[in-house]
């Protein structure tokens, strides 16, 4: 068997564990609650609010993470128009949905990238409540799975993203501001 089908299995299955085994109703009601932290909306009200409003590291890291996120997101939609995935739900009979259901692509998901590009940044300016941040991030990235809107690999590369442009954001500031 080749690589290629292996990983699509194994992300297949993931998938199915979150989005089915692990479903009840508790999560039903959180999981689409969690999922707005990693949107647009409430991403960057964030930045820009602490920005605007923050004072010392607090408004030096909503700059960087409003960097961050803007540059990560126009890197995520170069790519979602590249590899033209369709959504778990629209291919995946027994998928669970939820009302939200996106028309455009999945790989890589945005919400993904958004909340660990911002949990890094923050991060990286308060290291004590990194915790909270990554913590938060992870549980964005698992609602989007739950809610059959992603697969773990479109979640795993949304990560990962986040995390580069956070750093690559934050050294670059450092060399510009230095």
């Amino acid at each position: 068997m080749e690589l290629r089908k292996i990983l699509q299995d194994k992300d297949r299955n993931i998938f199915f564990y979150i989005n089915e085994r692990i479903k009840c109703s508790l999560l039903d009601k959180i999981m689409p609650k969690i999922t707005h932290a990693g949107g647009p909306v409430f991403t960057v009200f964030v930045t820009v609010f602490l920005a605007l409003f923050g004072k010392n590291n607090v408004k030096t890291s909503a700059i960087e993470a409003l960097f961050s996120l803007i540059s990560s997101h126009l890197f995520v939609q170069l790519l979602k128009r590249k590899y033209t995935r369709p959504r778990p739900y629209m291919v995946l009979a027994n998928a669970n949905t939820f009302r939200q259901l996106l028309k455009d692509y999945s790989f890589p998901s945005g919400h993904a990238t958004a909340s660990f590009s911002l949990a890094m940044t923050f991060s990286i300016f308060f290291p004590n409540l990194a915790i909270i941040f990554v913590s938060l991030a992870v549980l964005v990235g698992l609602s989007r799975i739950y809610m059959g809107l992603h697969y773990p690999s479109d979640v795993l590369m949304g990560s990962t993203i986040g995390i580069a442009f956070a750093y690559l954001t934050h050294f670059m500031s450092i060399r510009i501001f230095v």
